[in-house]
């Protein structure tokens, strides 16, 4: 029975050899081992492995820290000291938590700036690269005689022709094309019958002196049909030959 309470002793004594030659024990406790290794040859000589140890180690090269190590605990001790004093104020708190939502959503927006602004810059120069073979018709910059966009205008006549024809009534169909040229002329008599060599001389003295504006179809001019009829008056003894138009529906 003693020999189990003196190796339970020394078994206790050993395990705070290390304290005991840090001197870190209470004073009562520090009294009783140093009774105990008085008389304990075993824990004595456990007692001054434990110092030789203890000397050694105090004489080993101390190792640096490595800086990136050293950065790493500076953070986190900067990043706890931020969250405790975030604790203690609610509006800092809000605030921080506002500018982290701004910077996870800058950072998210980010990788699409530069596609933006590369597909931007790419079709402005696209365009400007094509922009010089772009035409625009004369007529279209004519600001003196600006034409509509979208809608119809018929073709008109400009300057009619001096010559008049004899007394004699006549209706025709006018072709113009786009160049404001008459193409085709087709005279309209009364029960099919067909024009004299007289009449006909004289649509083409009146066709050939005579000037006319094309239509207008959507800001472009285009080819167009109209009828032209041709009534002479007797007024105070005097002939004239006003020229009256009558609208055809353009090509």
């Amino acid at each position: 029975m003693g020999d189990a309470v003196e190796e339970f002793q020394c078994k206790s004594v050993r395990v705070n050899l290390w304290d005991y030659a840090a001197r870190e024990l209470p004073a009562a406790e520090h009294a009783a081992m140093d009774s105990h290794l008085d008389a304990c040859r075993d824990c004595d000589r456990c007692l001054a492995d434990v110092s030789s140890l203890r000397t050694g180690f105090r004489h080993m090269p101390v190792q640096p820290v490595p800086p990136l190590v050293e950065t790493k605990l500076r953070v986190i001790a900067s990043r706890e000291r931020s969250r405790q004093l975030l604790l203690q104020n609610p509006g800092a708190w809000l605030r921080d938590k506002f500018g982290r939502a701004m910077m996870q959503f800058d950072n998210f927006l980010r990788p699409y700036a530069v596609p933006a602004t590369g597909g931007l810059l790419t079709s402005c120069l696209c365009f400007s690269l094509i922009a010089q073979t772009l035409q625009l018709r004369p007529y279209l910059l004519d600001l003196d005689n600006d034409m509509p966009i979208g809608l119809y205008t018929e073709m008109t006549v400009d300057d009619v022709s001096p010559f008049d024809f004899s007394k004699q009534d006549v209706t025709m169909e006018l072709t113009v094309d786009a160049n404001g040229a008459v193409t085709d002329v087709t005279p309209l008599l009364q029960s099919g019958s067909q024009p004299t060599p007289e009449q006909l001389n004289l649509i083409a003295g009146w066709v050939l002196y005579s000037t006319f504006t094309p239509a207008v179809r959507a800001g472009q001019r285009v080819s167009s049909k109209r009828l032209f009829a041709i009534r002479h008056f007797d007024v105070e003894a005097r002939q004239w030959s006003p020229t009256r138009e009558i609208p055809a529906e353009g090509l």
